[in-house]
């Protein structure tokens, strides 16, 4: 008959006071508070999460497991503490179904079912024994039964932070057909406990329960909570830490906020090893292990079958020197029996070494795997402080104390790491306010490791570019013999050399080749690629070269220049930005003095945008002759009578410049002036003509010739008509 239709049969016993045999152990209060004066109380908040609640999921749920029908349970509870002391808090008995087998009914506050001290408590269901008077459940069906609570929210549907509430005590009892306790029976993924105010130590308010934790290959260890301080915290266990992104690293890093997923068991006592028997160190690894290399990137994906889910660290020794090397990597991640596909777990090393370089086509390899048993990850949220640290120890199978690590590096700057394990006597694993409030904090450990024997390999990569190309990318003549280089590629065996222009022949040797430019050779690419016996030929590196032709360049200039005269600024060149020569030496102009009488050759050099030149060249005769020396005459008379002979009064030069001439009456007036030689004075003076008789001039002139010399003439004109 199903359980529901014996609710009413059996309802009245539950609530039945039972004289017990002696009971040996009780399971709640006696565990998480070890004596009076420490902190630890059930908590109930349905703002945090749903643990305990009613309907939760299983990952949330109180659990009781009965093995067969001669066992039932026996439970209690203490006082119930909220802000709105007013609230009637329910609770409810679910069986393996999930359907409702006591309940809902009212959270005792006195009577039979309330637990009224500490002394009680730790006594368990015996009052004659000074225990409390327990409420009693007498299962139907094997298996877990859940213990599910429910009080209303604040207002509406809304559940704030201050809504939670504590029972005093608690205590849950599996008994036998003889009426024994049977401990181990209690369990949940995600206990949820409240240890009092917070604090700064010293302090009162500190939680010592010890809880036991049952990893999926059926390890037990054991967590002793060693004081810390943390008003209401949620405490679970599972494979990875924070969460499951499938990188280990990432995963096992404390964080900000809630951040954890109840997985692993965990009980209030060692659990019971006739229902979760011990597990045992298996082999774990089935060889052989396979090994896909990838040349794009030379990484390599190891292939494992495991007889049973867990972890594995993989420890790929590129350096051959025995043990952990800073070139080696440790590769740690998650296993499954049954992953899917072919059954193998692909465990992909990347290709790069411990120092993050590259690691080359066919160097040897060696890898060795450790299957790792008992990994426990511990995220507890909301610890303030934990000043003493935790204390772990194994409990199933026997084995030494385990190391502890941790990695509190993304909370903030004084966020610790610890990778290479701690074991202290007293505790491991510190953190303050500041690392704890409202964090999740994460530490892990595991019990014991199988290892492989070595596995050997090669890995196989694709070679890289090699780089630049050294040489000449252009030349401005054929007929050229040029040798060109690269840097040695570390993946590549050889290298492949090859030009893509007419005209050229290639030696190629290994990481240089020489190239002969052929008087017909016309412009292209070379290139080079490395290349190796596993993954062919790799990315090439490039050079264009161009041929290009000589630019057109002209000079033009005078063909002689007397050697008196001043320095010429060279500038006749064309295109500009060229280079010019006076006799093979750099000038930058012409001075005839300096120079001998005679030829003297110009060279214009240019060179253009592509390192291109060409030159033009032209001969200047420097001269000495009479027509090189200063002259000026000055006429003494002249008859501006329209005859066209001698009408205008002006000297004769040669070889002068900066002229000027003025004129003036016998009064002192300006007849005429003039700054030009060939221009001269008809006799007129502002239109009219002006009278016979003698004038006089003044004359003002430097010589054209170097060095050049100012000199002033002044003398007497007769006007004759």
């Amino acid at each position: 008959m199903p359980e529901a239709k014996h609710l009413f049969n059996f309802s009245l016993s539950i609530f039945l006071l039972f004289v017990l045999p002696s009971v040996s152990f009780s399971e709640g209060t006696k565990q998480i508070v070890p004596f009076y004066a420490a902190g630890g109380k059930l908590c109930i908040d349905k703002s945090r999460n749903n643990f305990g609640w009613y309907n939760a999921s299983p990952e949330f749920r109180i659990n009781i497991y009965i093995s067969d029908l001669t066992e039932n349970f026996c439970f209690g509870l203490g006082k119930i503490t909220k802000f709105d002391s007013l609230v009637e808090v329910r609770y409810q008995v679910k069986n393996p179904a999930g359907n409702i087998v006591f309940g809902p009914a009212l959270v005792p506050k006195s009577g039979q079912g309330f637990i009224t001290s500490y002394e009680e408590a730790v006594a368990g269901p015996i009052p004659a024994s000074g225990g409390y008077n327990p409420i009693r459940h007498t299962p139907l069906t094997p298996g877990n039964y859940s213990l599910e609570f429910y009080y209303p929210p604040d207002s509406g549907t809304v559940y704030s932070y201050l809504s939670y509430l504590t029972f005093d005590f608690f205590d849950i009892t599996v008994l036998s057909a003889a009426g024994q306790a049977i401990p181990g029976r209690v369990w949940s993924k995600a206990w949820q406990f409240n240890c009092g105010p917070v604090q700064p130590p010293p302090t009162a308010s500190r939680f010592y329960g010890t809880m036991f934790i049952l990893s999926e290959d059926s390890i037990v260890t054991s967590v002793n909570c060693n004081g810390f301080v943390g008003g209401t915290f949620s405490i679970s266990s599972n494979q990875t830490g924070c969460s499951t992104t499938g990188n280990i690293e990432i995963d096992r890093q404390s964080r900000p906020g809630f951040h954890t997923y109840p997985q692993y068991k965990v009980f209030l006592s060692d659990p019971d090893s006739t229902i979760f028997p011990t597990g045992t160190a298996k082999p774990g690894i089935s060889l052989p292990v396979t090994i896909n290399n990838n040349c794009i990137d030379g990484s390599v994906d190891l292939g494992i079958k495991v007889t049973q889910d867990g972890l594995i660290e993989v420890l790929v020794e590129v350096d051959p020197n025995p043990g952990a090397d800073p070139a080696d990597v440790k590769i740690t991640a998650n296993v499954l029996a049954n992953p899917g596909g072919n059954g193998f777990n692909i465990i992909h090393w990347n290709g790069t070494d411990g120092l993050g370089k590259q690691v080359p086509d066919s160097k040897p390899i060696t890898a060795t795997i450790r299957f790792i048993h008992g990994i426990t990850h511990l995220p507890i949220y909301d610890i303030e402080y934990n000043d003493n640290g935790y204390q772990v120890a194994v409990v199933r199978p026997p084995g030494p104390k385990p190391d502890i690590y941790w990695d509190d590096s993304l909370l903030s700057d004084l966020g610790t790491i610890n990778l290479n394990g701690c074991n202290g006597i007293q505790g491991c694993h510190f953190w303050d306010i500041s690392i704890g409030d409202t964090n999740t904090i994460n530490s892990w450990w595991y019990v014991s490791s199988t290892t492989t024997s070595s596995i050997s390999f090669f890995v196989k990569r694709l070679p890289g570019s090699p780089g630049n190309i050294i040489g000449d990318p252009s030349f401005c003549e054929r007929g050229l013999v040029r040798t060109y280089s690269i840097m040695r590629e570390p993946s590549s065996n050889s290298y492949i050399w090859s030009y893509s222009g007419t005209g050229a022949g290639i030696v190629n040797s290994d990481t240089s080749a020489t190239l002969s430019f052929s008087a017909s050779a016309t412009s292209g690419t070379l290139s080079v690629s490395g290349y190796n016996q596993n993954c062919g030929a790799g990315q090439a590196a490039t050079l264009p070269i161009n041929f290009y032709p000589p630019p057109q360049v002209f000079i033009t200039s005078i063909d002689s220049v007397c050697y008196n005269e001043p320095a010429i600024l060279l500038t006749t060149g064309s295109p500009v930005g060229g280079i010019y020569s006076i006799d093979g030496i750099v000038q930058t102009s012409f001075a005839p003095s300096s120079l001998s009488q005679g030829n003297h050759l110009i060279t214009y050099q240019y060179t253009d945008e592509h390192g291109c030149q060409n030159a033009d060249s032209s001969t200047i005769f420097v001269k000495i002759s009479p027509d090189c020396e200063i002259l000026i005459w000055v006429p003494s008379a002249f008859t501006p009578d329209g005859d066209v002979l001698n009408d205008y009064f002006r000297p004769v030069t040669r070889n002068v410049k900066e002229f000027s001439m003025n004129i003036y009456n016998r009064s002192g007036e300006l007849m005429f002036t003039s700054s030009n030689p060939e221009i001269g004075w008809d006799g007129s003076y502002r239109g009219n003509p002006c009278p016979e008789g003698s004038y006089v001039y003044y004359i003002v002139y430097q010589s054209s010739l170097a060095p050049p010399k100012n000199t002033t003439l002044s003398g007497n004109i007769m006007l004759v008509r």
